[in-house]
């Protein structure tokens, strides 16, 4: 397996316009899909799309059905790749990732990636990272600016030092936002240290802590427990010696009236005696558990406390836990904006060292990038002159910026002159989408084995050519396939003689019902099938 790539096995179309149930296999170096016109070639190249995150049109159902369905399956057993599938949170086993679309009569549309149901966002991002389509003036990748510069980088072999410049200037935009942030701080200053300084004031009265709380909670519950039980004690003491008709006062004017006429035995009168003495014993220690004056003053304490607590949770709609991160917040402000002048000072010292190094970094890097873009150019020129661009000039032009970017201080400009003597103009100007689609064809030759695309589409690469020319396009797209997987749609048989596999697209009228059908080219039939494709 090639260093970090993925390669589609499969492609399995149901009720997909003229597809009724088609499953297409590829293999990993150059396919090349070849049939008439109108035979359904194109839409193997819509069901891709699909598979690539491109939105769906319920027209794409084969009529009387209900649904399509587009399933492709690629293999993979790269680390790189199973950690980035696992950082997506869709994560594969047994080297097949399996990406699926349904798409329903009422419109509506699912993505699975992996047996989980996924947004197009995803199916798009992985697009973008691992395969490319070119066709006339198509192009998804190649075409951008940041790309190019990534190219070049790979091209040059720089990509680690373009990652340290950039986690470098990441640091250094940070730093600039803080200082942002700082000096429009300082503008309000003063009625924000007024306004901090209130809310502190009134938090530290109360420190708020939720463990304290919490405490005092079970405290206040604890003495309103105590109190109810001194409560019960005091009727317990009033009705065995505080009342008219206590216990001890009964006991008493019994004692005198049994006296009065001797009616005790002497043993009798001790028991009387005896129990006398322990009611009155019993009530003198009821007695001193009935002063809970210090309970009171201690559970008026801790209610006005946990009120406290209360309206400001009230004020700052908070529970207590963010009371206190509120509470910690303020004074860091507030300390800030006493030494704001102080850190004002060290944050710009800071950015200017960081800023001073991002500089000789982006210096070095604009220094290599110049060298190796007068490289590329003529590599590349040579690359577009073998498919028959005889005239064409390729300059991978460098401008130095006056201020940093996360490019360094390189504005990078892929340009073309397809015609000596007419001028150069970007890529991306140039009318022609055949010439256009033999530069992008030139760009891959040279940069795929750096490039983490792993899968190349080319649609409409053979549009206005032949002979010679479609021999040389036909050679550059091998050599592509030897770094990566190409799946090109031809009806050249000069280009179709180069691939690998070869799939051949028909269609045929069954009850008078259109059904397109894939095989594979046998080995054995090749020549001759494609010395058929040159007599029509």
């Amino acid at each position: 397996m090639r260093k970090e790539k993925l390669i589609l096995k499969s492609l399995t179309m149901n009720n997909f316009a003229t597809f009724v149930n088609q499953e297409i296999n590829f293999s990993e170096g150059f396919n090349v899909i070849v049939g008439e016109t109108g035979s359904g070639k194109s839409l193997i190249l819509d069901a891709l799309q699909l598979i690539f995150g491109t939105r769906a049109d319920k027209k794409i159902i084969r009529k009387n059905e209900e649904f399509a369905t587009v399933e492709a399956v690629f293999m993979c057993s790269h680390p790189e790749i199973k950690a980035y599938f696992n950082d997506l949170g869709h994560p594969f086993s047994e080297d097949e990732i399996l990406i699926k679309r349904i798409i329903t009569s009422e419109g509506s549309s699912k993505a699975y990636l992996n047996f989980q149901q996924c947004s197009l966002q995803t199916l798009t991002t992985i697009s973008k990272r691992y395969v490319d389509l070119v066709g006339q003036f198509d192009n998804q990748k190649l075409l951008s600016e940041d790309y190019q510069m990534a190219l070049l980088d790979d091209y040059s072999e720089k990509s680690q030092e373009t990652l340290e410049f950039q986690t470098l200037y990441k640091n250094l935009s940070l730093l600039e936002s803080q200082l942002i942030e700082l000096v429009e701080m300082n503008k309000t200053k003063s009625q924000r240290k007024d306004y901090l300084e209130f809310q502190i004031s009134e938090l530290e009265k109360v420190n708020p802590s939720a463990q304290e709380e919490e405490s005092l909670i079970a405290k206040k519950s604890q003495i309103l427990d105590h109190q109810k039980k001194a409560e019960s004690f005091t009727e317990a003491n009033y009705i065995l010696s505080e009342s008219n008709n206590s216990i001890l006062t009964l006991i008493n004017k019994f004692d005198l009236q049994t006296s009065r006429y001797d009616l005790l035995s002497n043993e009798e009168s001790e028991l009387l005696a005896d129990a006398k003495e322990l009611l009155s014993d019993l009530s003198f220690s009821i007695s001193k558990k009935l002063d809970f004056e210090h309970d009171d003053e201690e559970l008026q304490e801790i209610i006005e406390k946990l009120d406290s607590y209360q309206k400001l949770k009230r004020k700052f709609n908070v529970e207590t836990q963010e009371l206190e991160s509120i509470y910690n917040n303020f004074k860091e402000e507030h300390l800030l904006l006493e030494n704001s002048d102080i850190e004002v000072k060290k944050l710009t010292e800071k950015i200017n060292s960081v800023k001073e190094l991002c500089w000789t970094k982006a210096n070095a890097l604009h220094s290599s990038r110049k060298e190796f873009s007068k490289k590329l150019s003529i590599e590349l020129t040579k690359k577009v002159r073998k498919l028959r661009m005889s005239g064409a000039t390729i300059k991978v032009e460098l401008e130095e910026t006056k201020t940093l970017s996360k490019n360094g201080i390189s504005k990078i400009s892929f340009n073309a002159e397809t015609n000596s003597g007419e001028g150069f103009f970007k890529v991306k100007e140039i009318a022609s989408g055949g010439e256009l689609s033999r530069i992008l064809l030139s760009l891959r030759q040279i940069l795929s084995k750096a490039d983490t695309v792993s899968v190349f589409l080319f649609d409409e690469i053979d549009t206005g050519i032949g002979g010679e020319t479609a021999i040389s396009i036909g050679k550059a797209l091998e050599e592509v396939s030897t770094a990566s997987q190409v799946i090109a749609i031809t009806h050249l048989p000069q280009i179709a003689k180069f691939s690998k596999t070869l799939i051949d697209v028909s269609k045929k009228e069954e009850k008078n019902r259109t059904y397109s059908y894939t095989s594979e080219v046998d080995t054995r039939e090749r020549e001759q099938y494609i010395r058929d494709m040159a007599q029509l």
